[in-house]
């Protein structure tokens, strides 16, 4: 262009250098931007603000504000786009000190914050678990009449609730109602599952019915919140409840749902009940896992019924279920307590030859078993293999 006589603009440079820029070459954008003085041409703010942005993106957050720093030289000043963009830069860096100053700086310049600033803001401090600055934004967005959008809201009351302060979760909730915004489904969910974690369950259920009642329908993850809820204090009940609530409303369970409940259930003595459950969920919905076949052996050795764990252990490989440590260790431990010391030993070899380990609990069972059992030695080979207990054992044997 230039060598056919034809001169280039400051147009033309920010078309090629937003062009190098959309296609991750910063360098060549960098290049294009330093030929422009040579050619007698100006870069005005969008040359600026493109590179900046660009630079942020990228993480060069030192180039980005050396830009910054010389646009005024040129005549040039940051806009509201421009400082978004530091602002972002510094913040995905969790670099919040350097983007507060640079908030406080546009504030100071005359350039007014916009929604995108306060909720890149918010999301940082909320990331970082600076809540108290985090509310501090959001009351400031608040007071001056800008509307938070519904991302940045949650982001507070999930960040409110990992905390543990669920007052503060719903004091943003009712603050951005109260604004006329009206909380979605994702909304709800947060606040359900920040009550259910820390006890408030009167709450969630209330919230729960508010939702439904001002047309808001809970989906799988709202009831899988309540149930796990539920389920984790030994409420089976009420997580049966709402289980079925979530069924009538023509929701399918995810495989966390009813991993918490299958738990719940078996630990309650409702194995059998929790297993009509497990077929219902091969037969309907997702395949169990392991997890859940492993909740149902722990119920079936609680329930003292290890024929029944033992055939249910068996099927896991058949229906393709990979048995983990845990599911050898909840037989072993049963077939231990009900005097089954061969059947043990067979599973500890077993176990072994697929390379996994008992826990330190079973081993201290089979040493236990050392003086009451008639196969004491095998016993002692094991351990041995295993590597564990060999000064317990040396001390068994001296007294």
């Amino acid at each position: 262009m230039v060598a056919g006589g034809m001169k280039p603009d400051t147009v033309t440079f920010n078309i090629l250098i937003d062009g190098f820029c959309k296609n991750g070459d910063v360098t060549a954008a960098r290049k294009m931007f330093e030929q422009m003085p040579a050619l007698g041409v100006n870069a005005n703010l969008r040359t600026y603000s493109i590179l900046i942005d660009d630079l942020c993106k990228n993480g060069d957050l030192i180039a980005a504000q050396k830009l910054y720093d010389e646009m005024p030289a040129y005549g040039v000043f940051p806009e509201l786009y421009t400082y978004n963009s530091l602002i972002h830069g510094f913040c995905s860096h969790c670099d919040t000190l350097s983007a507060s100053r640079m908030f406080d700086e546009m504030v100071r310049k005359g350039v007014v914050p916009d929604v995108c600033t306060y909720s890149i803001l918010i999301h940082s401090f909320c990331y970082q678990g600076k809540m108290h600055n985090a509310l501090k934004m959001f009351e400031e967005i608040i007071a001056k009449g800008v509307l938070p959008n519904l991302h940045t809201c949650n982001e507070l009351i999930h960040g409110f609730c990992g905390a543990g302060d669920i007052d503060k979760a719903f004091q943003v909730y009712e603050e951005f109602v109260g604004c006329g915004l009206h909380a979605d489904v994702y909304v709800y969910t947060t606040l359900i599952d920040g009550c259910c974690k820390h006890g408030a369950f009167l709450r969630a259920t209330k919230l729960l019915q508010q939702m439904i009642e001002r047309g808001v329908m809970p989906n799988v993850s709202t009831y899988t919140c309540l149930i796990h809820g539920f389920s984790a204090i030994g409420e089976w009940n009420h997580a049966t409840r709402v289980f079925r609530d979530m069924l009538n409303q023509g929701i399918s369970p995810n495989v966390v749902a009813l991993s918490a409940l299958i738990n719940s259930m078996c630990k309650h003595r409702l194995t059998f009940e929790a297993e009509k459950l497990v077929s219902l969920m091969e037969k309907i919905w997702e395949k169990p896992n392991v997890i859940i076949y492993n909740a149902l052996l722990q119920g079936f050795v609680l329930e003292s019924c290890l024929d029944k764990g033992t055939e249910l252990f068996e099927r896991m490989t058949i229906k393709g279920i990979q048995r983990d440590e845990h599911s050898y260790n909840v037989l072993i431990n049963g077939y231990c307590k009900s005097g089954r010391i061969n059947e043990a030993l067979q599973l500890v070899e077993k176990m072994m030859k697929h390379g996994l380990t008992p826990d330190k609990v079973i081993v201290n069972i089979l040493l236990d078993a050392v003086s009451k059992c008639k196969n004491s030695d095998k016993v002692k080979r094991i351990i041995s293999e295993l590597g564990e207990g060999r000064n317990h054992l040396e001390e068994s044997s001296n007294h």
